[in-house]
């Protein structure tokens, strides 16, 4: 039976070096958020560069917990690993409803294991920004209590200190609309910026907000993308974008009430 333990500090390093192996976005300080707010658990076989398996949970108030970074290096896969570390994480997780977002070769194990479809987005790339909108902003402090209000309504659970950290990653890609009724926030990644989320009411002003994004970053960006939000799809393809994978949002009970028609761009599959 393989050694699983908790993730220290120590780990870090060794973490981000698994998931740039499998080829994701992720840097230290997207595990560290793990660390600090939730719970990680790791299978460490004695590579001195990298950890060979990992999964985490992380709360998002009491009735939500996000799956993520269920991750096995090449060489110890098929061993029963991913399904062992998801049994961890569906009995470390103290809330009524599990999530997660599913790869394709994932999602088959997942359905086993109790959960259940919701939709679909996709992961694009962005390599030039979108035709720029109007009633666009910084973002300000005193922003911060209905940004945190208008993302708790369209995701369904509340996660102020993780949207906090990400916007102190990029904070000169964090815009809101005049109106406030939306807002983008960005972070720093291993292969390439991500934007994300975005919450808006409807696609014209998600696309304001995405443009307003890149044009700080000045650099070619990703964004995961619903598949409902065909109008912001075909403007990233008018704009030479590709998607490049898809994802299934899953869930493990019932998920808390939201608006997910006003979440277009996620923060990600590791966080929600």
């Amino acid at each position: 039976m393989p050694a699983f333990r908790a993730a220290t500090d120590a780990d870090l390093p060794r973490a981000a070096a698994l998931s740039a192996r499998i080829g994701w976005n992720q840097l230290e300080a997207d595990w560290r958020v793990f660390l600090d707010q939730g719970a990680v658990r790791v299978l460490d076989d004695g590579d001195a560069d990298c950890l060979a398996a990992s999964a985490a949970t992380l709360p998002h108030g009491a009735g939500l917990a996000w799956v993520s970074m269920v991750l096995v290096r090449p060489d110890r896969r098929r061993q029963g690993l991913a399904t062992q570390l998801m049994r961890w994480a569906i009995g470390e997780a103290p809330a009524p409803c599990l999530a997660l977002d599913a790869t394709p070769a994932g999602r088959e194990v997942y359905r086993q294991l109790g959960f259940a479809d919701l939709f679909g987005f996709a992961r694009w790339s962005l390599p030039r920004a979108l035709p720029a909108g109007t009633g666009i902003r910084p973002m300000e402090e005193v922003d911060w209590d209905w940004v945190l209000a208008r993302d708790h309504a369209a995701f369904g659970a509340p996660r102020p200190a993780l949207l906090r950290g990400l916007a102190r990653r990029m904070p000169h890609a964090a815009f809101v609309t005049q109106d406030r009724e939306g807002f983008v926030l960005a972070r720093d990644g291993l292969r390439a910026p991500q934007i994300g989320p975005v919450v808006a009411r409807g696609e014209a002003q998600a696309i304001a907000l995405i443009a307003a994004a890149q044009a700080a970053i000045g650099a070619p960006v990703v964004i995961d993308l619903a598949d409902a939000a065909t109008r912001i799809a075909a403007s990233i393809t008018a704009s030479g974008g590709e998607r490049l994978r898809p994802f299934t949002r899953m869930a493990r009970g019932a998920m808390p009430a939201a608006n997910p028609e006003q979440n277009f761009v996620f923060a990600g599959p590791e966080f929600g």
